[in-house]
C-alpha cells in the first residue's frame, strides 16, 4: 500500500497497528547510454512494492528520487544532494513518520554510492539513538551480490545486473544499445574529477543482459529482504 494513495484517517488506522514502513531512496543519475536517469529509483520502488505485495501490514512511502554522488556528479542529468543535505532530509522525513507512530522502518537504497550510504546510515544512527524505533537500511545492489549466482566479476554501475533488472521492471524505457565499460582504480588518490574512474559511464558488459535474469535477481532481493526483516524486526 502506497502512503500517497491513502487518506489521513486511513493512515492513522494503519499506524495504530504493528506496521512496517518501507522508504525507497533512489537517485537521478547518469546510467550510460542505455538506462534512464531514474534507474536507481525504479529499482528501489519495485523492490518495496514486491515486499508489500507479499507481506501484510506494510506501507510504502513515496520514494526520494535524489541522492549523494561523487563519480558521476558532473555527468549530464545527475542531480546531487550534498552529504549534509541528504542526511538532514532523511532525518526530517523519517522523523515525521516516527512522530506519527511508525516504529519499524526499512530503507531500500537503490543507489549504492559510498558517501550516499554513509549519509543515510548517519541519519539512521541519530534517529535510533533518540527514538524507540527499529530501522534497517540496505542497498538492493549489495543484497543481490549475496548470491554467488548474481555476483559478476567486473560488473557494477549500469552493468549486466542493473540492465537486466531494469529490463524486467520496464523494458520500454531501456534503450537497445548494450555497452561495455570498465572501472579505473584511483589507487587511493582523492580525485578532483572522479568521472575518471568510470570513463565509459558504466562498469561491466551488458551484452548478456535479459529480462529473465533481471526477474530472478529482483525476486531474490525481495525474498532475501523478507527473510532479513522476519529475523531482525520482531
Amino acid at each position: 500500500m502506497r502512503i500517497d494513495r491513502i487518506t489521513t484517517s486511513e493512515f492513522k488506522k494503519i499506524v495504530s497497528g504493528d506496521v512496517l514502513l518501507i522508504f525507497p531512496i533512489g537517485a537521478t543519475e547518469a546510467h550510460g547510454i542505455h538506462l534512464p536517469l531514474g534507474t536507481d529509483t525504479f529499482q528501489a520502488e519495485y523492490v518495496a512494492d514486491g515486499i508489500a505485495e507479499k507481506l501484510g501490514n506494510v506501507i510504502v512511502a513515496p520514494a526520494l528520487p535524489y541522492g549523494n554522488h561523487s563519480s558521476l556528479k558532473d555527468v549530464a542529468g545527475t542531480v546531487n544532494l550534498t552529504f549534509d543535505t541528504l542526511r538532514s532530509v532523511i532525518i526530517d522525513v523519517i522523523g515525521s513518520f516516527i512522530h506519527h507512530g511508525i516504529r519499524k522502518i526499512l530503507i531500500i537504497n537503490g543507489h549504492a554510492g559510498t558517501s550516499h550510504l554513509a549519509a543515510v546510515t548517519e541519519a539512521c544512527r541519530d534517529l535510533v539513538s533518540t527514538n524507540d524505533v527499529k530501522i534497517m537500511s540496505v542497498a538492493d545492489y549489495y543484497i543481490a551480490q549475496t548470491s554467488a549466482e548474481f555476483n559478476y566479476d567486473g560488473d557494477g554501475h549500469g552493468g549486466l545486473a542493473e540492465t537486466s533488472r531494469m529490463l524486467a521492471i520496464n523494458a520500454d524505457i531501456v534503450k537497445k544499445e548494450r555497452p561495455k565499460g570498465k572501472f579505473v582504480d584511483a589507487n587511493c588518490m582523492i580525485l578532483k574529477d572522479a568521472t575518471r574512474c568510470m570513463p565509459d559511464g558504466i562498469v561491466g558488459d551488458t551484452s548478456k543482459a535479459s529480462a529473465s535474469l533481471g526477474k530472478k535477481m529482483n525476486d531474490y532481493i525481495v525474498d532475501t529482504l523478507i527473510e532479513m526483516m522476519e529475523r531482525e524486526m520482531q
